[in-house]
């Protein structure tokens, strides 16, 4: 198991031409973080590149950058949405970016791309409907996903604050593998820590039942009340019993940091002292995984 972090290049100021991406890859880089996580979960911001004719030149340009730096990448994020809503189903707009995604992933080398799953809300019967909603858009997403060489990661869900606490499908472990189980082998999971604090008391048997399910992960910690995405140790997440689980099942992908939220508030001068503690927290548990 190997350290990485998130990468979000849709969030900076685009007039600044190419040059963000670089300053950002570069900072990673001489923070001790050579594995990222490319998210897309905002590619659809007015300035975004992957909105515009250039979005396989651009892809093109932030993968020779890496390859210079000696940055890799393991898993990225495409973007996710509704797709059961009565009210929308599915939005072209949003595939067309789901479409370009999954092909600068693999210009990346990315091995997976996570997604969420869909909650078919205004369903009396909401798991049958969320599973057959599922099936179908996921069917697609391998299929785009196989034309790349890449795999698609299905990530497990809460009954988040926002949504008024209502169950959303893939919130248990049990949904989550059966959908994927259902799918086929071109599938697999992300395991996202802080979701699944809010869930579960002890994630451990969790990890147990995933086994060879687990293909990514989204770490970071909350107090089991919200989707905080706090550093690691600022929450109630009992992280040391999840080390030795992630070894037991031979996990063998990355302890991918997703705190995207840790920086926000802080002044550029100081912020990488947090991004500092990040990597000494994630070195510490991941000697906790080292064989004995």
């Amino acid at each position: 198991m190997k350290l990485s972090t998130t990468l979000n290049p849709f969030v900076l100021p685009y007039n600044r031409g190419m040059a963000p991406y670089y300053e950002e890859l570069e900072n990673y880089k001489q923070l001790g973080f050579p594995i990222l996580d490319c998210i897309f979960c905002n590619a659809d911001w007015a300035g975004s590149p992957l909105l515009t004719s250039r979005w396989q030149e651009w892809g093109e340009k932030l993968a020779e950058k890496s390859r210079e730096l000696g940055i890799v990448y393991e898993q990225c994020h495409m973007p996710y949405y509704n797709f059961t809503s009565s009210a929308g189903g599915v939005n072209e707009a949003t595939e067309l970016l789901v479409e370009r995604s999954i092909a600068v992933a693999s210009m990346l080398g990315a091995k997976w791309i996570v997604s969420h799953p869909a909650t078919a809300f205004a369903k009396f019967d909401m798991v049958r409907a969320s599973k057959e909603e599922n099936l179908r858009y996921f069917s697609r997403c391998m299929e785009l996903g196989q034309r790349h060489g890449i795999g698609i990661a299905i990530e497990n869900m809460a009954d988040f604050p926002g949504q008024g606490y209502r169950r959303s499908y893939c919130a248990t472990v049990e949904e989550l593998c059966d959908l994927v189980d259902s799918l086929g082998r071109e599938t697999g999971i992300c395991w996202d820590f802080g979701h699944a604090n809010l869930v579960y008391h002890d994630q451990v048997p969790c990890l147990e039942y995933l086994g060879k399910r687990l293909k990514a992960t989204h770490v970071h910690d909350n107090h089991g009340q919200g989707d905080e995405h706090l550093p690691l140790f600022f929450g109630n997440i009992k992280w040391t019993p999840l080390m030795r689980k992630l070894v037991e099942i031979e996990y063998s992908g990355v302890f991918s940091f997703e705190m995207k939220r840790i920086d926000v508030n802080l002044p550029k001068e100081i912020r990488n002292a947090q991004w500092k503690y990040a990597k000494i927290t994630g070195e510490y548990l991941l000697s906790l995984a080292e064989p004995k």
